[in-house]
């Protein structure tokens, strides 16, 4: 498959510009509705029928929607359901944008391996200990190392990049562009797709306190940032999966997945803190981290 957009990217357009050839309302509209359309299709509708029934398989409670709480199969299969953001929304940007799936994932028109290799080198350690640091403020439990916990592990390890992916390619990949897509002059586009996504990034996730609402928007600002600068989805998804795989692990191994529930409160200023750090660190290591790509090269030129 030839994964090169049929209609060259405008010099200095940027990630976020990338579709600006075809700025039409309807195509913005059409675009962030039919994504967002069917993450609540995903999240409303399919994920719970979904989740009792391999809850019913692996022999636990199923999920009660009457009393709902993160069962084990609703959560894996919440996972698996998210990640299919990522060919859905290659498609829509397809149909709507005729752009070819491959360069949602970046300006190169693929998903660069090599950059998010480069970046795991600073990301991974430092969210090794930042993970050390929170797990004693959270209050999680003290490790039960049973079968079914270690299962879980595995299980999250594999399902949670592939839901983080799901995220990341809906809101900084579909919606970001369609948004940068309606405005000609590159910052504004950038500044309105940036509040646009990161809103509703958190909106999707429930967040209501303003702990959370703060907590939400700086991550999606953050990603959107770093999309913007790599020229690609690769280094916000691996920060989204890392962080998302860590934290959940030490819950998980203590048994206490079932008491998940969003960010809040005044310790969000820690991980607020530390995403624009590494925000800023990752902004000055770009140029080592996108060193053979040509694309970026030519848009940041």
């Amino acid at each position: 498959m030839n994964l090169q957009s049929s209609v060259a990217y405008p010099r200095q357009s940027g990630y976020v510009g990338a579709l600006r050839h075809r700025p039409q309302l309807w195509r913005t509209l059409a675009a962030v509705l039919a994504g967002l359309l069917f993450m609540l299709v995903v999240l409303g509708g399919l994920a719970i029928p979904v989740g009792m029934a391999v809850d019913t398989l692996i022999g636990v409670t199923p999920f009660d929607p009457a009393d709902p709480s993160l069962t084990t199969g609703f959560w894996a299969a919440g996972n698996l359901l998210i990640a299919l953001l990522i060919p859905v929304s290659m498609l829509v940007q397809k149909v709507v944008y005729g752009a070819a799936p491959g360069t949602l994932s970046s300006l190169e028109g693929r998903f660069r391996w090599s950059v998010l290799m480069r970046a795991s080198v600073f990301v991974l350690p430092v969210w090794v200990v930042y993970t050390l640091i929170m797990q004693p403020l959270l209050g999680t439990g003290a490790p039960v190392w049973s079968g079914l916990n270690l299962v879980l592990c595995l299980v999250a390890i594999a399902t949670i990049p592939l839901q983080s992916a799901g995220e990341e390619y809906l809101f900084r990949g579909l919606i970001f562009r369609a948004i940068g897509a309606r405005f000609p002059r590159p910052l504004m586009a950038f500044a309105l797709a940036t509040a646009v996504s990161a809103l509703q990034f958190g909106l999707i996730h429930g967040a209501t306190d303003p702990w959370g609402v703060a907590y939400y928007i700086a991550m999606g600002i953050s990603f959107a940032v770093l999309t913007e600068r790599t020229g690609g989805l690769e280094v916000p998804i691996l920060i989204h999966a890392v962080n998302n795989t860590l934290v959940l692990l030490p819950v998980i191994i203590a048994g206490e997945l079932a008491s998940v529930s969003s960010a809040s409160g005044p310790i969000v200023f820690i991980p607020i803190i530390l995403i624009t750090v590494v925000t800023l660190v990752l902004w000055k290591m770009t140029p080592w981290l996108t060193r053979r790509d040509p694309k970026l090269k030519e848009a940041t030129a």
